[in-house]
Formats: C-alpha cells, structure tokens, sequence
C-alpha cells in the first residue's frame, strides 16, 4: 500500500498514531480522485471501485471503533455509487474474459460473427450505464455523497481509544469470519454461498491491509496474501457465473438470428464450466 497523503493537511506522523484515520483517509482520497477525474472524462473506474470496496470493508469490520450510525448511513451510500459504476465495469471484465475465452478456440469451432455479438452485446449495455453514472453525478444524492467523503477524509467519527489492540481484535474477528464461511461454503458447494465466502475474504484481507498498511509484520503479511489467494479463487469462479448467464442469453439470440447459431456460444458456456469445477476445487484445497 502507498503511504502517501491524500490531503495537504495530513501528515505521516499524524496517521501513524491513528491507523484507522490514516487508512480511511487515503481509501477516501484515492475515491475522491477518482470522481474528480470522472468529472474531467477518463476512465478510472475500476480503481474507484476498489478504493470504495476498501472504504465500505473498514467501515464495516471496525464499525464498533466509529460513530455506528453515521458509518452505516455512510457504507449505504458508497454501495449505491459503486453498483452504479459497477454496472459499467461488469460488462467490461465480461467482455475482455470472453474474447480471450474465444480466441482460444479453434477457429473452425468460430462458428458465425461471435466476436462481434459479444462486442456489441456487451457494449450495449456499458454504453447506458455510462449515462446512468454521468446521470448520478447530477443528483443531490450524489453531491450529499461527495460532501460526506470529505467530511471523512477531515474528521473520521473515530471513538476514543481506538488502539492497534482494538484494531487486531476487531480484524481478528473478520478472520475468523471469513474462514467459517469458506467451510461452509466449500461443505455445500453452492455457488450463492462461495459468493458470500469471497466476500467475507475480501474483507478479511483489507482488516489484514489495515494492520499492514500501519506496522507491517511477517505474521500480518502473511495473513493478507491468504484472503487475497482465496479472494481471487472465489472471484474467479463468480466470473464463470457471471459468464455463464451473458453466454446462454447470447447463444439463445444468436440461436434465431439469421446468419448466426449458438454452436460457438454452446462451447463457450461448456469450457466456463469446466473452470468454474476447477475453482471449486481450488477452493476446497485452501
């Protein structure tokens, strides 16, 4: 993690006698440069999301260190703008997952224009998404929100006495969370549950980036890597189930358009479920 400041005012020294200060204030003002340069027309949506992914985590795994009350009305509202600029980003990684899935077929298997249906398909609906976010950055809804993260970034409703004892307690407890629910989703094998399992792991590893960010040691360090490893075995498996779904609702419409089948689309869908058992796998072994 950067240890840079995010605000002229803040200083190392200041951050280093309150870790949750110091990490909250720079996730929040890595989202903030990140609106501001949506504001002037790039593209950072990806890095915004996951800077509000680890905002909305602390708030949530060290809620009993801040003001309860203001940090859920707080983690409500980013999660309104993510799925705002996730809906834009979704199509994106589905996009870029199968054409690479594609051109590893055979071009004899390449049955009709499947790369320009996937193109146009999913372009389709980034291009309205698009709207929605730049929508979004007009309403009072958003503007409240950009006020918010500034109020955040200044003065954290942080309580007294919230020690790194406090912090390790608390990020310790997000462990213990996130390997109940890989058991007991690798136990019954159900995707909606795995989905879950990442989840609490994402979480388990920025409590673990928190501590590290602060004072890193070979225990912490350790410790991140893990959730990040599980973390990304889970995403990869809900990333097929995901594909899954855009690839039987293309391979049906190209099914009854003239000039095109759902041949390709049907091998597509079938190797997706050959990596989403291979995720399966993975996660049981972790």
């Amino acid at each position: 993690m950067s240890t840079q400041t995010t605000s002229t005012g803040d200083t190392r020294s200041a951050q280093h006698k309150s870790p949750l200060r110091g990490y909250l204030g720079e996730q929040i003002g890595l989202v903030l440069d990140g609106l501001a340069a949506l504001r002037e027309g790039t593209d950072p949506i990806h890095d915004t999301r996951v800077a509000i992914r680890r905002t909305r985590s602390t708030l949530r795994v060290f809620v009993a260190l801040l003001d309860a009350e203001a940090a859920h009305a707080f983690e409500v509202e980013l999660k309104w703008f993510a799925g705002v600029l996730g809906d834009v980003r979704d199509p994106q990684v589905q996009q870029q997952r199968l054409r690479a899935a594609l051109d590893e077929l055979p071009e004899e298997l390449v049955l009709g224009p499947v790369g320009s249906r996937i193109n146009l398909d999913l372009r389709g609906l980034e291009k309205p998404a698009r709207e929605r976010v730049a929508e979004a950055m007009e309403s009072p809804r958003y503007r409240d929100l950009a006020s918010e993260l500034q109020r955040w970034r200044a003065d954290p409703p942080i309580r007294p006495g919230s020690t790194r004892k406090k912090l390790q307690a608390r990020a310790q407890r997000a462990w213990k969370k996130a390997d109940k629910r890989l058991t007991e989703a690798v136990t019954s094998g159900e995707d909606d549950l795995l989905h879950r399992a990442r989840k609490a792991a994402k979480r388990a590893r920025y409590a673990a980036e928190l501590l590290q960010w602060h004072s890193p040691t070979k225990k912490t360090t350790a410790i991140e890597k893990r959730y990040k490893h599980i973390q990304t075995v889970l995403g990869d498996l809900q990333d097929t189930v995901v594909a899954r779904t855009v690839l039987r609702q293309m391979g049906a419409a190209a099914g009854t358009t003239p000039g095109e089948n759902g041949f390709t689309f049907g091998l597509l869908y079938a190797r997706q479920e050959q990596l989403a058992e291979q995720c399966r796998r993975d996660a049981a072994g972790l």
